[in-house]
């Protein structure tokens, strides 16, 4: 006998919704704050109890893991004003840690090709477009 399972919210990818991400150390993002969704929609389906997230932060920083969102590149109810994706602070959260949701970016948007570019920089996936300063 198969054991009845939760069913849990759907979210897509290049959703922007606001996620409880709790207390953190120093240098990691937490609150509740607006993050974008970025695990794919295969692992996003209702059967699943978490999502991957990237926060957003409006203490814009020029770094190459960073993504600048003007508010209106997010559909729907838009983010207040501009923010930086952190690539970097990527994290995977439970769905009961969300608390709202904001809008979306589209996937065959120029800013989800900036995110995608982000992340695979950050995971090591690929070598960086122009060389970085050396860090002492």
């Amino acid at each position: 006998m198969q054991k009845n399972r939760r069913v849990y919210s759907s979210f897509s990818r290049g959703e922007v919704v606001y996620v409880d991400l709790g207390t953190q150390p120093h240098g990691v993002q937490g609150g509740i704050r607006p993050c974008v969704v970025v695990s794919s929609n295969a692992s996003n389906h209702c059967r699943a109890p978490q999502i991957t997230v990237c926060p957003l932060t409006t203490h814009i920083k020029d770094k190459p893991v960073h993504v600048q969102i003007k508010s209106d590149e997010v559909n729907g109810y838009h983010l207040k004003q501009l923010s930086d994706l952190l690539a970097e602070d990527i994290v995977t959260v439970s769905k009961d840690a969300v608390r709202g949701t904001v809008g979306f970016i589209k996937n065959d948007s120029e800013v989800m090709d900036k995110i995608n570019y982000a992340l695979k920089l950050h995971l090591g996936m690929i070598e960086p477009q122009y060389k970085e300063r050396e860090v002492r």
